[in-house]
């Protein structure tokens, strides 16, 4: 059988002049592009006539409308697409997520967002925050298209409502010449406290209808990434993740919904659990980050972990199945050539 040929495309990959350039793999994970070459049967082709696959990793905060459109005129419906390019607005624009979960009865935070008119009519635009604080009592007050803490601010406080609008609205300004969807929105704050009273940020990976892995982050802080977790949430970091692994079968069916309502078939979906329930958060169908790169929190986190990994490996399998990057993409490139002979073999 001849072997299924893969057609990468990206911010910078496979489109307008960079089509006529073969280019290295962009937004590579660890050992992920090893881990490509490893599944026998499946290769890289630079020319896209010839592809079976056509795999979009345009970086969300990173792609542009002129990126967005040049990489649009590629698609082809008669192969695999993973990552459609045309579900893009769909999970890089937050407001928009929300309201897709929302009206498909998936559990979301509420939200309201300012279009370019409202933001220009600054004391109606106060105004609704300001009700809007009054309602949740503690607020995000963000940019709907960035990640991380880029452009995000926690508030309590009405009197510091009109340093953040003016501050924010010169950001959107700013990123709305590249990136027309760009709004201001406001997030209800959930708490996330788990039964021993930590915060808890759930990840699941997930491709087609598999799961792909999954981890909980810990942290005693209100605010936090993976990578400022300690050896002091270490105790937690273990008993969240074990706890997760039972509670996963009965919300695996609205993981996968969430991240095909958005028009995806791959990507990391982030959430709280609310009564044992999903409060979905956001899609990163290109997932990277710490985790991706360096493992869990700091140093003495991942040292404790690898010098354990027999005794923890009953426990939380799945902190390790994630942690063997060769295995875990080669695992991932595997099930996507399945999909295609399953799919688009006659």
């Amino acid at each position: 059988m001849k072997d299924i040929k893969i057609y990468f495309l990206g911010n910078k990959l496979g489109h307008s002049i960079h089509k006529l350039i073969p280019t290295n793999l962009t937004n590579k994970r660890r050992n992920e592009e090893n881990s490509f070459h490893s599944v026998e049967g499946l290769k890289r082709t630079h020319f896209i006539n010839k592809a079976d696959i056509l795999f979009f990793r345009n970086r969300g905060a990173t792609t542009s409308d002129k990126a967005f459109k040049s990489l649009s005129k590629r698609v082809n419906d008669s192969k695999l697409i993973i990552n459609d390019i045309r579900s893009f607005l769909n999970y890089d624009s937050k407001d928009r997520s929300f309201e897709i979960w929302r009206k498909n009865n998936l559990q979301c935070p509420n939200h309201i967002s300012f279009s370019l008119d409202e933001m220009n009519e600054s004391v109606h635009m106060e105004k609704m925050i300001n009700q809007f604080l009054e309602k949740y009592k503690k607020i995000l007050i963000r940019t709907n298209n960035e990640t991380g803490s880029n452009g995000l601010y926690v508030t309590q406080k009405k009197k510091e409502i009109p340093n953040i609008i003016s501050t924010l609205k010169n950001r959107v300004n700013s990123l709305k010449l590249h990136r027309k969807d760009t709004k201001i929105m406001c997030v209800e704050y959930i708490q996330s406290k788990s039964r021993n009273n930590s915060n808890n940020l759930y990840r699941v990976h997930i491709l087609f209808d598999e799961i792909l892995s999954y981890y909980v982050t810990t942290s005693n802080r209100e605010e936090f990434h993976n990578a400022d977790m300690t050896i002091d949430d270490l105790e937690t970091f273990i008993s969240e993740n074990k706890t997760f692994k039972n509670i996963l079968p009965n919300i695996k069916e609205d993981l996968i919904k969430a991240v095909k309502l958005l028009g995806c078939n791959i990507g990391a979906i982030e959430f709280f659990l609310v009564d044992d329930k999903p409060c979905f958060l956001e899609l990163n169908p290109i997932w990277g980050g710490h985790a991706s790169r360096n493992g869990f929190g700091d140093k003495a986190v991942m040292d404790y972990l690898k010098k354990n990994k027999q005794t923890l490996l009953t426990d939380i399998p799945n902190i390790f199945k994630w942690l063997d990057y060769k295995t875990y993409y080669a695992d991932m490139y595997s099930l996507i050539k399945k999909n295609y002979l399953e799919n688009f073999i006659l």
